[in-house]
């Protein structure tokens, strides 16, 4: 059975990424299912047990942050509790399929790897980017799984235009067809654009992309806008007042990246509208 999946911790809009996944699962008629993943505790990473200590002294300090680490886990895991509990109840006011939770304690990625084969679509909540650091973890998770993923970083707001970035890749031709065959959003003007230097090669791309959307019977406009960086992208944006960013992710390998920089990295420190992705 597939689910669309909200991924929830303490701090990162979970009532938002709440909302936002209500919706999808209503559009997509599925099943809602939260989860909440508790990490291995990082206390004995951060403390340095060089030094001159007595005999036996080192293992009373083991003992001790491995007590301190057990006593940890377990707020962490009745706070996770408590978190799903509450969105649970507040998704079953308008949820129209059933609605599920699970808790696991482990790590992060790993666990959404291991669950993607029952995810129509992942959504997650993304801390502030106002310092513009975009978590490991959500960079980890974007890259490996191959199911759409959407990062909410704002408070929810029912979105009434989509804009799409389509460059021909594989990443956004499959988020197309995802947006296409499966009405992640319902009742919405979509919009695909392509940033070129070219306007006759943006024609191309544009065209293919307006087709994929009409084999499906969904009316689409397109724009070529001319440049290449996500200033460009962003700033129209802005201007159309659109609600989500749709997009392929990290189409380059992380060798490249170090070097060149990553397009979707720069984006997602930029931008203060959920972003749907895939890779």
């Amino acid at each position: 059975m597939e689910f669309v999946y909200c991924c929830v911790d303490s701090e990162n809009y979970c009532e938002d990424s709440c909302d936002y996944a209500v919706m999808i699962a209503n559009n997509m008629n599925l099943p809602l299912k939260f989860l909440n993943v508790v990490e291995h505790s990082q206390t004995t990473k951060n403390v340095d047990l060089s030094g001159n200590i007595g005999l036996g002294s080192k293992e009373n300090v083991l003992e001790t942050l491995a007590n301190q680490e057990h006593e940890e886990s377990k707020c962490s895991i009745e706070f996770g509790k408590k978190i799903l509990e509450k969105l649970e109840n507040r998704a079953k006011e308008n949820c129209k399929n059933s609605v599920e939770t699970l808790q696991i304690h482990g790590e992060i990625v790993e666990t959404i790897f291991n669950h993607q084969h029952e995810m129509a679509l992942l959504v997650i909540g993304l801390k502030s980017n106002l310092d513009h650091v975009i978590g490991k973890n959500v960079k980890d998770i974007i890259r490996a799984i191959h199911k759409p993923v959407l990062l909410v970083n704002s408070k929810f707001e029912r979105p009434t235009k989509l804009m799409i970035a389509y460059n021909g890749s594989n990443e956004s031709r499959k988020l197309i067809e995802s947006t296409s065959q499966r009405q992640i959003f319902k009742g919405v003007k979509r919009e695909i654009v392509n940033l070129n230097k070219y306007e006759a090669n943006s024609y191309d791309v544009l065209s293919e992309a307006k087709m994929l959307f009409e084999n499906e019977g969904i009316e689409v406009t397109t724009k070529h806008l001319s440049g290449e960086d996500e200033d460009t992208l962003l700033a129209y944006f802005n201007e159309t007042n659109s609600d989500i960013l749709g997009m392929g992710a990290f189409g380059h390998s992380k060798f490249k990246e170090l070097f060149f920089g990553s397009f979707t990295a720069k984006i997602l420190t930029k931008m203060n509208k959920p972003i749907l992705l895939f890779r």
